[in-house]
């Protein structure tokens, strides 16, 4: 990122000298959210801001906007396209995308690490889980009760498929995000939701 930065901070520094004017430094998320507030007209929004690097819950309160809740770890776009590197997933047009078209076609739901901590939320874990299953390190299990009249447990092993397993990061990623959005909707009385980021074209989402 440094390269990228670096060229167009000189740019800016180059065109402000020329044209005379001064350069207003903007706070990256809160032009996000900024940009959502003017295109929509959105009064008291709680935002949920998802990108490659960012996953925040904030909205507005005592004359500036307070973070409510946030990920411990990865972001969660950063977690979705790790894990399109690990099933070959194609960059083009995004990876995201390619696990949104994947997940529609998905229909055996696999349960995943369900991490929220207070108002946080954690995907490392879930990510290597699911790794895990992809690579064979880890086999998931359903349980089925034998009727031996033992109670003895019988364990089942499945193959899933690159649709369930996209379909079922895509549904627990996002429960955990609406979970937390709700929350802090209600704490701050707020009926409105603003989706800012990358992850937020996400149609499901």
């Amino acid at each position: 990122m440094g390269g990228p930065l670096l060229s167009c901070a000189i740019a800016a520094r180059t065109i402000a000298l020329l044209w005379k004017k001064p350069i207003v430094c903007v706070n990256h998320c809160v032009g996000h959210i900024e940009m959502g507030r003017m295109v929509t007209g959105a009064q008291n929004p709680v935002i949920l801001y998802v990108s490659g690097g960012n996953t925040q819950v904030i909205a507005y309160s005592n004359k500036r906007y307070q973070v409510f809740g946030e990920t411990i770890d990865v972001a969660v776009g950063n977690c979705l396209d790790r894990f399109a590197r690990i099933l070959g997933l194609s960059n083009d047009p995004a990876p995201g995308y390619n696990i949104e078209q994947l997940a529609k076609k998905g229909t055996n739901y696999i349960e995943l690490p369900y991490v929220i901590k207070g108002m946080d939320v954690s995907f490392s874990g879930l990510l290597t889980y699911i790794e895990e299953l992809v690579t064979g390190k880890k086999t998931s299990q359903t349980k089925k009760q034998k009727n031996d009249g033992a109670g003895k447990m019988e364990v089942d092993h499945q193959n899933y498929s690159p649709e369930d397993l996209c379909y079922s990061l895509q549904e627990t990623i996002f429960a955990m995000l609406v979970e937390v959005t709700e929350r802090a909707m209600a704490h701050c009385n707020s009926s409105e939701v603003m989706l800012v980021g990358g992850v937020g074209c996400n149609k499901r989402l």
